[in-house]
């Protein structure tokens, strides 16, 4: 270990040095472009030292002792025999009123990514969507269960709400099963007062009210304590497909800031190709630069281009992969599997336990790609709280409204689409 932190301290001395130049550098000149490379790859190559340090740190302590077993998924459901038996109080407030929240999803089993208080700070900063927390609390004022939801103001579809919007999971936090029945319940009185056409619950909880919608799954891969133990596992069907990419020579590289432009450059094109609007790039900005969560952008190069990438998201012992996307001309390049198979390496080497596919219609073409890893389908139960006899609304591209939609976004140049699809996927949860 002590030569790894040699020259992990030459190379933090190397930084040090190319940033002081940069104050005797003019900008918008060959010197500064060419110094601002150097500190690229000097940043490139202390990430991938720190990587290593930990995948060693990490190996040193499996061989000293022998790993405890863990469960297939790591989250946590609800024990319908475990109820909080006493009188609650039931109150909707406003997000950033509510103080002791993160406190509260910090200390309990049942909260899920999502959960985090960081995201519904991160969607009104990126979106201007206000949240709320509908609280229960115990008669001395405890907090002891909450659903938090955003809402949503859209000509195309209406008002109404979504715990939680752009995310994967959502629903009710608590580990008393008569508490989120409750507050499961008092969603429909929340509706009304808010004037809101429907709220979206996005659980993985079971049995919280009528007719869920269970067309989604997310992917969960429990990981080996190293890299070459998961090499194993995946087996040599898929050792050989992600080793394709290698006669293309590509190039990987993780890092946060520095690689949003390369990242938006795919994501932007690849979702214009799906018939998608893309994001404002301020989204993954926002994202990046929120102190509390710990997100990361990969991409991958062929020929100093990039062709694909993913953003990556930290909680403790997991970590998942909310957006990804490959170029289609890089289709030939099998790049697509060659970086989820530099991302399952970088979570081991950064400690996770678990990682995350992210959610897919069950049995489609993503879900396959997934499972093809290892991964384990973990059930989503998405509740939608509407007036009687309402039709659910479909904010998918099922929806008649959307096909067409879909068909001619296709078709608009990337520019345009880069212009416009910010202002309509904000309204799209």
């Amino acid at each position: 270990m002590e030569h790894y932190a040699n020259e992990l301290k030459n190379l933090k001395v190397q930084k040090g040095i190319a940033s002081g130049k940069f104050k005797h550098l003019q900008k918008d000149t060959p010197e500064y472009a060419q110094q601002l490379a150097l500190m690229k790859d000097i940043s490139q190559k202390i990430a991938q030292l720190e990587a290593e340090i930990k995948s060693a740190q990490i190996k040193e302590t499996n061989q000293q002792a022998p790993a405890p077993e863990l469960p297939n998924q790591p989250f946590t459901l609800l024990d319908n025999q475990h109820k909080w038996g006493d009188e609650i109080q039931i109150a909707l407030v406003n997000f950033d009123q509510v103080n002791d929240w993160a406190e509260f999803v910090r200390n309990n089993k049942t909260r899920l990514p999502s959960h985090n208080p960081a995201w519904a700070r991160v969607v009104e900063q990126s979106f201007g969507h206000k949240s709320f927390i509908l609280c229960a609390r115990s008669t001395s004022g405890a907090l002891i269960g909450g659903i938090p939801f955003t809402v949503f103001s859209s000509p195309l579809f209406g008002k109404f709400g979504v715990s939680m919007p752009y995310l994967n999971y959502g629903g009710v936090v608590s580990e008393y099963s008569d508490v989120c029945q409750s507050l499961m319940q008092s969603l429909e009185g929340v509706r009304a007062q808010l004037e809101l056409q429907h709220i979206e619950v996005r659980s993985i909880q079971e049995g919280l009210g009528d007719n869920p919608s269970t067309k989604k799954a997310s992917m969960l891969l429990r990981l080996p304590a190293d890299d070459e133990t998961l090499d194993k596992l995946l087996g040599s069907k898929v050792r050989a497909q992600y080793k394709k990419a290698d006669e293309f020579s590509p190039e990987v590289r993780i890092g946060k800031q520095e690689l949003l432009d390369d990242f938006y450059r795919v994501f932007a094109q690849n979702m214009r190709d799906l018939g998608t609007p893309v994001y404002a790039k301020n989204w993954f900005r926002n994202i990046i630069n929120s102190k509390e969560l710990d997100a990361n952008i990969i991409v991958v190069y062929v020929n100093k281009k990039p062709v694909s990438c993913g953003f990556l998201v930290s909680y403790g012992d997991l970590m998942e992969i909310p957006w990804a996307s490959t170029l289609k001309s890089a289709n030939k390049y099998n790049t697509n599997m060659w970086m989820y198979r530099k991302i399952l390496s970088f979570a081991i080497a950064k400690g996770c336990q678990y990682f995350d596919f992210g959610r897919s219609t069950l049995e489609a073409g993503t879900y396959k790609f997934k499972k093809q890893w290892g991964a384990e389908p973990c059930q989503h139960y998405w509740y939608c709280i509407l007036p009687p006899n309402t039709p659910r609304p479909e904010l998918n591209p099922d929806n008649p409204k959307l096909k067409l939609f879909v068909a001619l976004w296709k078709w608009l140049p990337l520019w345009v689409a880069n212009l416009i699809g910010p202002q309509i996927i904000k309204g799209i949860p």
